[in-house]
């Protein structure tokens, strides 16, 4: 049985898109886990509601406190595991929508690489379905930065999964272990791709197809051409690049800190003096509580 986890926070819209799409998966042998991350909106219920109409298929999941994205996506991983039926579970971000064959490419490709833990798929926009997103990431340590695979050939090269289409396998949870909770938001794939390394493999199943909106729910529109992210999201991408390399990059903090300051002053250029605060603050290891008050 494979267990598809979708989170939602203040998205209803594009989570009920993302769950009518997986109603038409081709692979049968599936249930739906939906967790609502605390949204303010009617969400819960709404939610509710489409879980009751499939009671044999889904299930929902409501969460009292946002504590973050791999929070949220372990709680339906937990309950996962504790099925005596579960053989894979895939993480999907509410705001794609799944080609009727992708998971039955998943499936094969992890039954065929019994050595690979974390299968991605071919991310396409949504918007427009002619330009793919990417088939995984590659991380450069001293940057602490990471570019966008687009080149199938180069599938063999990727580091991580992206995390908008995350199929992993049970034993790969069982040996190497949830999400790390500490990020709440940026760097879990990154993170566990550490942590399974020598252990299991990272790839990508191109024949899997996924459309992603990409940026729905952090507050970028790409659609429009905008790249600026929402304060929360540029704090934490500032905040777990700089926890990301202390843990298993300390060795690349310098040039690290050097990126880190290019980054406040354009922050400044912009007049975003709040955020290049929080920028400041976090090299000194301050962390913004208005950001940090639920974790």
């Amino acid at each position: 049985m494979i267990y598809v986890c979708v989170l939602n926070y203040n998205n209803v819209e594009d989570t009920l898109a993302c769950l009518d799409s997986l109603q038409k998966l081709t692979y049968i042998e599936y249930r739906i886990l939906i967790v609502d991350n605390n949204s303010r909106d009617r969400s819960s219920e709404i939610l509710q509601q489409y879980a009751d109409e499939y009671p044999e298929s889904v299930k929902f999941f409501s969460l009292n406190i946002n504590r973050g994205y791999a929070a949220g996506n372990n709680m339906a991983l937990r309950y996962a595991m504790s099925q005596g039926d579960m053989e894979y579970c895939w993480i999907l971000n509410n705001d794609t929508l799944v080609d009727p064959n992708s998971l039955t490419w998943l499936v094969e490709y992890m039954k065929k690489h019994q050595d690979v833990g974390i299968c991605g798929s071919k991310l396409i926009y949504s918007w427009d379905r002619t330009k793919i997103q990417g088939y995984g990431g590659k991380y450069n340590p001293w940057l602490s930065i990471s570019d966008t695979i687009k080149e199938e050939e180069c599938i063999d090269k990727i580091d991580f999964v992206i995390g908008a289409s995350v199929f992993v396998r049970k034993s790969f949870l069982e040996d190497i272990g949830l999400m790390c909770e500490d990020y709440f938001l940026y760097f879990e794939e990154l993170d566990w791709k550490k942590r399974a390394e020598g252990k299991y493999k990272i790839s990508c199943e191109p024949r899997s197809i996924v459309y992603h909106k990409e940026g729905a729910t952090i507050g970028v529109d790409k659609k429009s051409g905008s790249q600026r992210k929402s304060e929360i999201a540029d704090y934490f991408e500032m905040r777990n690049r700089l926890l990301f390399t202390y843990r298993f990059y300390p060795y690349c903090l310098p040039t690290v800190y050097v990126v880190s300051l290019i980054k406040i002053l354009n922050r400044l250029r912009r007049q975003q003096y709040r955020r290049a605060f929080s920028f400041v603050k976090l090299l000194f290891g301050i962390r913004d509580s208005k950001f940090e008050s639920n974790i």
